[in-house]
């Protein structure tokens, strides 16, 4: 799959505006919403709320891998399926729109589902500024 292709399927959710992603209370949705968009890449993630699903891909879960922000970037613009992962929250690491990489991890391009939804924006917005150095890398095949 190419980058664009991968942007496409992301995309394809309109997260920002798809009820399914839409916060209700305390519940937020970023689990589902990377889990349907790696099941539409044929990527599929593990099921279960974000701790689950961070313990099982430090065990070696399928063909995910962990890779630097760098990488996550580099992959996601080649169009590699690749999440940004904490015990409490995922988000979908999308292709930068001119294909660059990061010299932050703040800048590493998103897409997610959760109290805030974004379709193209940064970590720096999906998770708190002190909170960046938490958060690990997955890339399909890495």
């Amino acid at each position: 799959m190419t980058g664009n292709q991968y942007k496409a399927i992301i995309d394809s959710f309109h997260v920002e505006t798809n009820p399914k992603y839409q916060p209700s209370g305390s519940t937020t949705y970023c689990n589902i919403f990377a889990q349907d968009v790696m099941d539409e890449c044929g990527t599929p993630l593990p099921s279960g709320v974000c701790a689950t699903m961070l313990n099982q891909l430090e065990s070696g879960y399928s063909s995910w891998g962990s890779v630097t922000y760098q990488n996550a970037q580099v992959r996601a613009n080649n169009g590699y399926p690749t999440i940004a992962i904490t015990s409490d929250h995922v988000a979908v690491v999308r292709p930068n729109e001119d294909g660059s990489t990061p010299t932050s991890r703040r800048e590493v391009r998103i897409t997610q589902a959760g109290r805030t939804l974004l379709n193209n924006s940064t970590l720096n917005y999906g998770w708190p500024p002190a909170r960046l150095n938490e958060i690990v890398f997955y890339s399909w095949g890495a």
